[in-house]
């Protein structure tokens, strides 16, 4: 709301007694009053007033800045002191409109606009096809098909001369909806470039502007040189490309997309949404082999996918990637391209998971067969105060635009994993629906990301462009579910099991409750005997109960008490509160073996190829002071003779022995004298893992799973916001007591 004249006229009482009590013969400055209570209003398409209540202290006139006759009227345009004046608008039949009034006080000791807008029509205009080229040895015309709903005698054309010389562009104009552009000859021995600029300034200001570019050869009808992606390869690290090269590639990416690249996090409280708009990849026309795209400015990516283009390598430069046989080319603008076409260019190419090379990095891959693990809730599960801030989670005022990027997890009937990294821009990622529960295909880009925040996500992620690449449909998955933690019953009260079975019993005081066990989730009246029981062997509990159970912040809608009552289905984990050292077992000052989440079970009904086990969690209470420290790498193992004896089994996505464990957002905060801010430890929300059991294990009486740290290494806030985090280590006179651990959801499955 404007400043109304009661602010206005008590700090004028306030200027008066100062300058009073330093001068009494002082000339007093006499207050210039003009204000409104808004400088916007809204009307709806049918038409409809609007009252505007003007403040002054003085002769006021209103004055149209724009032609408004037939469709809008003023019921005065000229009063003293304070008034209301009404707008009426007629209903409104085309475009968006808007009425800019100036308002003047005294003719003109003071000025203010205020702009009335009407709903209509929204403009567009789009070109899919940006990119042409010529013939330079003649005469020639170029045309590109416009997307538009516009007339176009509204459409303002502007010709920028890029390389070749100036004024080879004859005329530029449009008919039956496209626009032409006639060229004259060449005299250039190199090929020419030249952008038009197609604009239109809308009712509401917002500025319409596609660019479109012309290359014309020179004048013996030449481009430049033809190479293969094997060429741009080769040229990695060797500098800006000077010579006259061009390549030929289908777009796979597109650039409507916000989910085409992640965006790094450039300070603690910012991200750089720019990288994605700048990205762009293409793949062979066999679709063997891409190439990642860099524009320097992400206006000039309006690459489309399907989009067939040719792009000039004069003035860029060609990078390998890190860790990866794939490579990027920087410095990309819109007069690197030659040519573009629209139809229908790329070629099928269908993997499995464990199929994919870095030959397939930057390609589009359709992986059928998957499914997402974990069904319950949104493709990103996570704490949406943190994330980038959108009409998504508008409604959360503590929204810090912290982090971009999280991670769901797939895994296909082989039982091989892939991560599918979604940023949080994109609006798809969280509609209530939840993920899709069967099997299906999985659609998008090969790419190799390093995910600090998340940890090891694999050699290779697949992006997919929007939710449609997402295949899979309601229904079973592959698998079939031996037993599953999810953190129901919601408050781990060991009463609430008494009448089931007397194992599940509070087992009395603090210190004997550490050697409680928590039935799976399949426990109930009918099943006192559930599949599984869960105990864990730390003893040094810092709180009454070894496990608590509380619900997971997962959408977007948090209530008072912390509880997520978002539009998504609602998820648990259990809560482990506990000295750190207890989680190792020690002889004097040396670590002799781990303790950890044991889940005990049989198999022996059971006959299976395949099993696995996916767990997620992660650390704190989305507070600095619960996520300081804690081991950083975690493993899981399997015995088969009560715990004497463990196999350790890798993680499926990254054949690693450990995966890396994340703490939850925290707001910054000074512990100790220190400053720490959002650090690179710090995640959306859980992380998501799963590890492929050995098929002998079925048929087998007793089998036991441990979730363990896997060495003594431990995550530290760094003093630096991005520094290394996994950086100390777990020693006999470590100092740090509690460290709070969640374990979000839980399940075995087979096959």
């Amino acid at each position: 709301m404007r400043i109304n004249r009661y602010i206005i006229m008590a700090l004028a009482a306030a200027f008066t007694m100062a300058s009073c009590a330093a001068l009494d013969d002082a000339e007093y400055t006499q207050v210039k009053e003009l204000a409104s209570e808004a400088d916007d209003y809204l009307v709806e398409r049918n038409g409809g007033e609007v009252s505007i209540k003007l403040y002054s202290n003085g002769k006021v006139t209103i004055t149209p800045l724009n032609d408004i006759n037939g469709w809008c009227t003023i019921d005065k345009t000229s009063f003293t002191g304070d008034d209301v004046v009404t707008v009426s608008l007629e209903e409104n039949n085309s475009f968006r409109r808007q009425a800019k009034l100036l308002v003047s006080l005294n003719g003109g000791e003071k000025l203010d606009t205020i702009c009335v807008r009407q709903k209509g029509d929204v403009a567009f205009l789009e070109c899919a096809a940006p990119y042409k080229n010529v013939s330079g040895k003649t005469g020639s015309f170029a045309e590109f098909a416009i997307s538009t709903n516009l007339p176009m005698e509204l459409i303002k054309t502007e010709i920028n001369y890029i390389s070749g010389g100036d004024k080879w562009i004859k005329s530029v104009d449009s008919e039956l909806g496209q626009l032409v552009v006639e060229t004259l000859a060449s005299s250039s021995d190199h090929a020419s470039k030249a952008s038009i600029t197609i604009s239109h300034l809308d009712g509401w200001d917002n500025l319409l502007k596609v660019s479109l570019y012309v290359t014309c050869s020179n004048k013996d009808g030449k481009f430049g040189t033809l190479v293969d992606f094997a060429k741009v390869r080769s040229l990695a690290g060797t500098g800006e490309i000077n010579d006259d090269i061009y390549v030929e590639g289908v777009v796979v990416s597109d650039f409507h997309s916000l989910n085409m690249e992640l965006n790094p996090s450039v300070n603690y409280d910012k991200v750089d949404v720019e990288e994605n708009l700048r990205t762009a990849y293409i793949q062979t026309l066999d679709g063997k082999s891409g190439l990642r795209l860099k524009f320097d400015q992400a206006q000039e990516n309006i690459l489309a996918y399907g989009t067939k283009v040719s792009v000039m390598l004069s003035g860029v430069r060609v990078e390998k990637d890190a860790d990866v046989d794939a490579y990027t080319v920087y410095g990309v603008g819109g007069e690197n391209m030659v040519a573009s076409e629209t139809g229908d260019f790329i070629v099928k190419k269908v993997k499995k998971i464990a199929e994919l090379t870095d030959e397939d990095i930057y390609t589009f891959v359709e992986i059928p067969g998957t499914e997402f693990i974990n069904k319950d809730g949104a493709y990103t599960n996570v704490y949406e105060n943190y994330t980038l801030k959108s009409d998504l989670n508008s409604m959360l005022s503590g929204n810090n635009d912290r982090l971009d990027g999280w991670a769901a997890l797939l895994i296909d009937e082989d039982g091989k994993g892939i991560y599918a990294p979604i940023n949080m821009l994109c609006q798809w990622r969280r509609t209530g629906a939840g993920v899709p529960s069967g099997v299906g295909v999985t659609k998008g880009v090969i790419v190799h990301h390093v995910m600090k925040r998340y940890g090891d996500v694999g050699r290779y992620q697949i992006r997919v462009l929007d939710e449609s690449g997402f295949c899979q449909q309601g229904g079973e998955g592959n698998y079939r579910q031996l037993f599953k933690y999810d953190g129901s019953p919601y408050q781990y009260k060991f009463s609430q099991w008494k009448s089931l079975n007397s194992r599940y019993a509070d087992p009395g005081n603090k210190a004997s409750r550490v050697n409680a066990i928590i039935p799976s989730d399949d426990i109930s009246s009918s099943n006192p005997n559930p599949v599984a029981e869960l105990t864990i062997e730390n003893k040094e509990a810092m709180a009454d109960y070894p496990f608590s159970g509380f619900y997971s912040i997962t959408g977007p809608s948090v209530n008072s008490d912390g509880c997520d009552r978002g539009f998504d289905p609602v998820r648990k984990a259990l809560r482990m509160q506990y000295e750190i050292k207890g989680w190792f077992q020690w002889e004097g000052k040396e670590i002799t073996g781990y303790n950890g989440l044991c889940y005990d079970f049989s198999t022996k009904d059971i006959n299976a190829s395949m099993l696995y086990f996916y767990y997620s969690f992660n650390v704190g209470t989305i507070s600095a002071g619960s996520s300081q420290y804690y081991p950083a790498h975690w493993c899981v193992e399997y015995s088969l003779d009560g715990g004497n004896t463990y196999t350790i089994c890798p993680d499926n996505v990254t054949g690693k022995e450990y995966v890396h464990l994340r703490t939850l957002p925290w707001w910054d905060a000074t512990i100790s004298a220190v400053k720490y801010f959002t650090c690179s430890s710090c995640g959306l929300g859980s992380t998501e893992h799963v590890a492929i059991l050995p098929a002998s294990l079925s048929g087998k009486e007793n089998v036991r799973i441990r979730l363990r740290p896997y060495d003594n290494v431990m995550c530290v806030f760094p003093i630096q916001w991005n520094g290394e985090v996994e950086t100390g280590r777990v020693l006999s006179n470590t100092t740090v007591t509690s460290t709070v651990i969640n374990v979000e959801t839980v399940y075995l499955r087979y096959r």
